[in-house]
């Protein structure tokens, strides 16, 4: 099975003064190397997502930018990114292959994503994360094979990645990990945040 893993990476990044997210620091490491190192071992390929191409893709060895489907010529979230990546993956691999999606913005998610949504999803041909307290609709396992389910989804204007899923009858698969493992940064507050966690985690 094909795996290619997928960097949602589209967002404006308001709440951080319109900076691009993916080069804000986390102990001295931009979260995007945070992320491209996390997924890595994961899939096969890589690519990311999102209204431009970043510079820093040619600092990863096979990482493809892939432009995300804009209907109307505007942003319509992470369900653009999720599009085109499934386009692009169906188009390169096949129907067979899967599309390991992760933000660009969250550099503790389990190095162990892939196996647990896989070994969850049975026979859905989608699997998203969950933890106790809420689902995580960017962190998913997509069957290429969904790419016209997906894209019928869009053009009804089905944006959240939460109803698509539920449209093409994904799995929820319960990770049993604290909540943090998820963490979006989103504000100031959240790199805080996880300043002091990877300030945890370097000590343990």
């Amino acid at each position: 099975m094909t795996v290619m893993g997928c960097l949602f990476a589209g967002g404006a990044g308001r709440r951080l003064g319109g900076m691009d997210k993916a080069l804000i620091e986390l102990s001295g490491s931009p979260l995007w190397r945070c992320a491209t190192h996390r997924i890595a071992p994961m899939v096969g390929e890589m690519v990311v997502t999102g209204r431009t191409a970043p510079g820093w893709r040619k600092a990863v060895p096979g990482l493809v930018f892939v432009p995300d489907f804009q209907p109307n010529g505007g942003p319509i979230g992470p369900a653009g990114g999720l599009l085109a990546a499934l386009e692009h993956g169906l188009l390169q691999n096949g129907p067979e292959s899967f599309l390991l999606t992760v933000p660009i913005d969250a550099p503790f998610f389990p190095v162990d994503l892939f196996e647990q949504l896989s070994a969850g999803r049975g026979s859905a041909r989608a699997a998203l994360a969950e933890t106790e307290f809420r689902l995580q609709p960017t962190f998913g396992l997509w069957s290429c094979a969904l790419t016209p389910d997906v894209h019928a989804c869009v053009e009804q204007g089905k944006f959240a990645l939460h109803a698509i899923a539920d449209h093409v009858g994904a799995a929820k698969v319960r990770f049993q990990v604290e909540e943090e493992a998820f963490l979006n940064i989103n504000t100031p507050e959240d790199l805080q945040r996880a300043e002091v966690r990877a300030g945890l985690l370097g000590r343990s």
